[in-house]
């Protein structure tokens, strides 16, 4: 049988897009591979900056090593065969996919022995992070790289003038899988299945393109064989060997400056976006997007033999797009305003704010890494002269790239930032981009000798008055001009002014003074960490989260106090008589911002009796052997990215292990924050750690505090009394309005077993399903209503509830319930007459015992009931599930 010209048309689709669509897979197989590792080894080595650093440097040395020598193995080889060998490939990237976690935690009892050998040594730590991950993730990364230097090689074939074209397709399908492995899994597969389910789907998509290379035989469609040798392009520039060299150097430079400027702007573009886990997908998907579509646009746009100019032209291209792109940062400020307006808009939505903070990403992001994308065929097609054949070309260009792409990730964040800052970091690698594209001419015969000799100091001329026009650096002189500076929501820029301002190499830190409010607030990565004021109740959360377990303690000896923010809650711990403080925060250079904070947290830095470690919290609950009364910590912003780790059942099982008997651990719970299922899932996780919960508060309806202990925990009003004879405690207790154990005692709110009704339905989280990570305020802020809804539906059930209080006879308990009460009462009556419950008309009187009597009733009819809030009163529904 003769085929048909219609049946080898179809046979040529199939032998185009087959490999195309393996390779997506491949891509987005790959990609879900590399942030579900990345959280697993954080979890070992906690997710400090170097972690995770080295977490990434070892994943893309193991895919620049196998490119290299997968591509030396297939010089000369039979193309036939190939194809199903990269279906080999993949199937084994999916089996050390689905054994990666056991391994993983076969090995971790092993990082004690690397901080033994370390010596104390962060330096030798970090490498040996780096070696011990590498060597981890090798089987996989280093498959992953083999994947395009084999498939590439069986596609061109004997056929090495189409070595663009083929890049061109295949680079850009599997950097366009790598987008959709992106999306899917920080957006949609995390949420639904977890860490360990969305290794499963990776390992299914693995073992997809294993079967579709094990059933198709494109290389019985294709007819003969072919050597992958390198056929030379007609019309190529003659250029040196050096010339040569050159432009693999410049093409791995280029590398570098991708990568380089992808963290860069991430790290300018969370300042609108903030730090939630959907934003960092937006960011590297935009960044990824541009890199697939410019892929796939090359060989179409540039389909002449000769590329060699085309190439230099892309890079100088690339270069002054990225410095043109400079004077946005200046609108940052503006920018994040004008969304923040429409985050809070009360008529906004989940899809408004994806759309806006996708549309802000893709200006950013997308325009320079469409250029990079339009590079890398180009890149391929004129290093045969250098490689000299098809698989050492795809091999060694690809390794040579991907290496740049590890001196970004480790140069950027410890050099550039460091010492130049994001905008100047930017000028410089663009820069340098710009005018090494400028110089290669002087190596390549082409144009009039006069114009080559011109152009590299021309550039540099240019270069420098763009220095001085721009003025690229940091100023504090006004907000948002050469700094990324956040104004809350609400708040006049003509009211605020900037004290300081730094970007260090894990964040971007300003502290703010809003002169109308008398309030001073630090931001980090544009997150409103803190905000300290003159007037009563300023600060007053933070002081009660060092105070409420310190006096909660009978006589606390060692207490640990993680995350530092402006140093409130360990000053007020460190002032106790007799105890020892170890201070945990991951960001140094927070530490250097103390100072403008010293009114409030007493000048912690300088006191003898706290001890500063700068290290992820998690590590150091985990690795750390020491054991302590008293543990508190404030994370940041329990939805964002990472922070997840510091709410998980596994964390307070580890933070429960560092507790002395009779140890208190304390949690904030920011009902501002979250939303009434976050709240419910964070107390529910506590209150399975720990068997002994209580919430506390300091008045602020805002934000709950969690108290956990093993054993039984009694207040003991004659130990109140004496702690509070020392005159430091005195005053850090006045300072926050507690002059009396009644003030300290209407701190408390409930015993969480009497949330156990509305409780027993709510998730736990896990290190595997991290529910506060895709919380719907990422994406929709909580209102005021929703946060008084949460608070109130905890306050209710101190009615009739007293905390158990020893060394008071019976007179003077019944006394003590009665003003608490009265207290409780008190409470309600906000939300009675705010939100028109029951009681609204005793509480206006001032009645409180009569009010709180008719709120009782209320809530005895609906015991297990979640009230919600409406102007139009109070109503019961059934408890969120």
């Amino acid at each position: 049988m003769f085929a048909t010209p219609n049946s080898q048309s179809a046979d040529r689709r199939l032998l185009r897009l087959l490999p195309g669509f393996c390779l997506f897979l491949s891509g987005a197989a790959s990609l879900t591979y590399e942030l579900t590792w990345i959280r697993e080894l954080t979890l070992v080595y906690g997710g400090t900056l170097y972690a995770i650093s080295a977490v990434l440097c070892a994943f893309m040395s193991g895919l620049a090593l196998g490119a290299w020598c997968l591509s030396r193995w297939l010089r000369g080889k039979d193309t036939r065969g190939l194809f199903r060998l990269y279906g080999y490939l993949e199937g084994a990237i999916g089996l050390y996919g689905l054994a990666f976690p056991w391994i993983l935690d076969l090995t971790t009892p092993l990082y004690p022995v690397f901080v033994a050998i370390a010596g104390g040594s962060d330096a030798v730590l970090h490498l040996l992070e780096f070696l011990w991950g590498a060597l981890l993730m090798l089987p996989a990364t280093f498959l992953m790289g083999a994947t395009l230097p084999v498939l590439g090689t069986w596609a061109i074939g004997g056929k090495a003038d189409t070595i663009q074209a083929e890049v061109s397709w295949l680079y850009g399908m599997n950097t366009a899988g790598a987008v959709a492995g992106c999306l899917l899994t920080q957006f949609l597969a995390l949420r639904w299945f977890g860490v360990s389910g969305t290794t499963w789907m990776a390992v299914a998509t693995n073992a997809l393109v294993f079967l579709l290379c094990m059933v198709f035989e494109p290389d019985t469609i294709r007819g003969k064989s072919a050597v992958a040798e390198k056929t030379p392009p007609p019309a190529q520039e003659s250029i040196s060997t050096a010339a040569s060299g050159f432009l693999l150097a410049l093409f791995g430079f280029s590398g570098m400056v991708a990568l380089s400027s992808e963290i860069l702007w991430t790290r300018v573009l969370v300042i609108p976006l903030g730090s939630s886990l959907y934003s960092f997908a937006l960011i590297l998907a935009a960044f990824l997007f541009g890199i697939a579509a410019g892929s796939l646009c090359a060989h179409r746009l540039f389909r002449k033999p000769s590329q060699v100019r085309t190439f230099l032209l892309l890079e100088a291209g690339v270069g002054i797009l990225g410095l043109l792109m400079i004077p946005l940062l200046d609108q940052v400020t503006p920018l994040t305003s004008w969304l923040d307006a429409r985050f809070y808009d009360p008529e906004n939505t989940a899809l408004r704010t994806l759309w806006l903070r996708s549309g802000l990403t893709f200006l950013f992001m997308f325009p320079p890494a469409f250029v990079f994308g339009l590079i890398f065929p180009v890149a391929n097609q004129i290093q045969l002269d250098l490689f000299g054949q098809v698989p050492t070309t795809l091999g060694g260009s690809y390794t040579v790239n991907t290496l740049g792409s590890i001196l970004g990730t480790v140069l950027t964040p410890f050099v550039f930032i460091p010492l130049f800052g994001i905008e100047r970091s930017l000028f410089i690698l663009f820069g340098a981009l710009l005018l090494l594209a400028g110089c290669a001419p002087l190596l390549i015969a082409t144009g009039k000798k006069e114009w080559r000799l011109l152009l590299p100091p021309s550039l540099l001329a240019l270069l420098t008055v763009a220095w001085l026009v721009l003025d690229p650096g940091v100023a504090t002189q006004r907000i948002g001009k050469n700094n990324l500076t956040r104004v809350d929501f609400g708040t006049s820029s003509g009211d605020v002014k900037l004290v300081d301002y730094l970007e260090g190499n894990f964040s971007t830190l300003s502290v703010v003074e809003d002169t109308k409010r008398n309030t001073r607030t630090l931001f980090v990565n544009g997150f409103s960490t803190a905000t300290v004021s003159e007037k009563f109740g300023g600060t007053s959360y933070m002081q009660a989260m060092g105070l409420v377990p310190a006096l909660l303690h009978p006589a606390p000896k060692r207490a640990l106090v993680m995350c530092f923010g402006t140093g409130n809650t360990l000053g007020t711990v460190a002032r106790f008589p007799g105890i020892q403080v170890d201070a945990v925060e991951i960001d140094r250079n927070v530490l250097s911002l103390a100072h403008w904070f010293s009114p409030w947290n007493g000048n912690v830095l300088e006191r003898d009796n706290v001890a500063f470690h700068i290290q992820d919290a998690r590590q150091f609950i985990r690795w750390d052997e020491g054991t302590y009364d008293v543990i508190t910590l404030e994370p940041m912003h329990p939805a964002h990215a990472g922070v997840s780790a510091l709410y998980s059942l596994e964390f307070y099982e580890q933070a429960k292990a560092r507790l002395k008997t009779g140890g208190i651990f304390m949690q904030w719970l920011p009902l501002h924050l979250l939303n009434e299922d976050d709240s419910l899932a964070i107390l529910k996780t506590f209150r399975e750690a720990f068997p002994h919960t209580s919430l506390w508060n300091s008045f602020l309806t805002r934000i709950v505090l969690l108290v956990g202990s093993s054993q039984p925990v009694a207040l003991d009003p004659q130990n109140f009394l004496k702690r509070m004879q020392n005159s430091a405690v005195a005053q850090a207790g006045s300072e926050i309005g507690v002059r009396s154990f009644l003030d300290f005692l209407d701190f408390y709110v409930t015993d969480a077993g009497a949330l156990d009704g509305i409780l027993k339905n709510q998730r736990i989280i896990t290190d595997d399903r991290t529910l506060i990570e895709h919380s719907s305020v990422n994406l929709l802020p909580p209102f005021p209503r929703e946060t008084d809804e949460t608070f109130l539906n905890f306050l209710l059930r101190r009615i009739g509830a007293f905390p158990e209080i020893k060394n008071l006879d019976a007179e003077q308990l019944k006394r003590l319930k009665h003003e608490f009460d009265t207290r409780t009462g008190q409470r309600l009556s906000i939300f009675s007459q705010r939100y028109s419950g029951p009681g609204a008309e005793e509480f206006r009187s001032r009645r409180f015992m009569e009010g709180l009597e008719k709120v009782a009733q209320f809530r005895n009819k609906h015991p297990d009931a979640w009230i919600t809030l409406s102007d139009q009163g109070w109503s019961a529904q059934q408890a969120p599930q």
